[in-house]
């Protein structure tokens, strides 16, 4: 079982980049007055990235970002087009 989710993680690093989360990260997440720092510092790297999206169960937790948020069943209908 470990071995199988192992090489599903290496399958999504070699689709996605990995953005790096750092102190800038942390500050912005910290000041940006979101009411979760995890959701917080997903926008703040996602803005300081310039990603195209943010993939979430729970895009309401982004409105306020300018990166847009998507559920993956959105992301796969916009990619499949």
């Amino acid at each position: 079982m470990e071995a199988a989710a192992r090489e599903a993680i290496g399958l999504l690093m070699d689709l996605l980049v990995i953005a790096p989360v750092g102190a800038e990260e942390c500050e912005l997440s910290l000041h940006a007055g979101e009411p979760d720092f995890e959701d917080g510092l997903v926008r703040a790297v996602a803005e300081l990235n310039d990603v195209d999206f943010i993939l979430t169960r729970d895009a309401r937790a982004f409105r306020r970002s300018r990166v847009r948020a998507v559920t993956c069943a959105e992301y796969l209908e916009i990619f499949a087009e």
